[in-house]
């Protein structure tokens, strides 16, 4: 802190004495000196007088007492006082956000992996209710897509009628938009080759059908972590496994690729003209998937 030395003031002299009176006046001696008085402080505030008045230190010494601190005790250090939280800490107004942890479900037939794949973020959402898993997938089945399945665009508009805002979406795997989506909070669903997700997947593994998953986030490893609802159950893969999962699609089915959701809220119609800009890139494939965990085996569709 930049401290600014005062000026110096100029200094008040005594008046000179009066001259001596002309004539036969008789000339005084010089005078004696005065008694010096001791001077207020250069400030203009009144000494402290508490050492030198035993009443006003007993009140001092009363009013500590009333306070609950004793006289001369140290001040209260951080971790006595209440925590103040950080205003860098709080939320929006209008910040969104997951309610609980995301499910995994299994698709109910052999076509509706992406109505399942939406439901497990309905459900994290806190939406479904009233409805057992088996209903929620099938009305969002039967209001958005079809028995072929689910083309991106039917998931862009199943998403925004759920209240869900695609904040963008790529035709192949984008590992620093998804990690950034992930690391603040929002998912991701992802159009991908049905038998190269599965786990022990390998470059030779015959390629299956579009089938969507829900991507939920990344564990301690670096890994992504997969709900598949082909076979209604989670696991954990590497960049380089998800990543030719989701690009092999358009050598296989012209199509693949992944969008980001967040739980935005909303009018549904702008939502759905806003998801439609970016599930335009992942290619007009119907995800269906496989309920059989084979390597090799194709349906029909794909």
């Amino acid at each position: 802190m930049n401290v600014t030395r005062p000026q110096n003031l100029p200094v008040s002299l005594p008046p000179e004495q009066a001259a001596a009176p002309q004539g036969n006046a008789q000339v005084q001696g010089p005078h004696a000196p005065e008694p010096v008085q001791e001077a207020e402080q250069a400030t203009g505030f009144p000494q402290d007088r508490f050492e030198e008045s035993p009443e006003v230190a007993g009140q001092w010494a009363a009013q500590a007492a009333g306070a609950g601190q004793p006289l001369g005790a140290r001040p209260l250090e951080l971790s006595q006082m209440e925590q103040v939280p950080s205003l860098t800490d709080a939320k929006s107004p209008g910040a969104k956000g997951w309610l609980q942890e995301t499910p995994v479900l299994k698709q109910t037939d052999a076509t509706n992996c992406g109505a399942t794949a939406a439901a497990m973020l309905v459900r994290a959402n806190g939406g479904g209710q009233g409805q057992t898993d088996a209903q929620l997938v099938q009305s969002l089945e039967s209001r958005y897509s079809d028995s072929k399945g689910t083309t991106p665009d039917q998931m862009g508009q199943m998403l925004a009628g759920q209240g869900f805002e695609v904040t963008r979406g790529a035709s192949n795997f984008d590992r620093d938009a998804l990690n950034a989506a992930l690391g603040s909070g929002k998912k991701a669903v992802a159009l991908v080759d049905s038998n190269l997700i599965q786990p022990g997947a390998s470059g030779n593994t015959p390629a299956g059908s579009a089938h969507w998953v829900e991507i939920d986030g990344k564990n301690a490893q670096g890994q992504y972590q997969i709900h598949d609802p082909a076979s209604g159950s989670k696991y954990d893969v590497e960049l380089q496994h998800l990543t030719q999962a989701m690009n092999s699609g358009w050598d296989s089915f012209n199509g693949g690729g992944m969008l980001i959701v967040n739980p935005q809220g909303g009018d549904a119609g702008a939502l759905a003209a806003a998801n439609a800009n970016h599930s335009a890139t992942l290619g007009d494939s119907s995800g269906i998937g496989s309920k059989n965990n084979s390597f090799g085996s194709r349906e029909s569709g794909s």
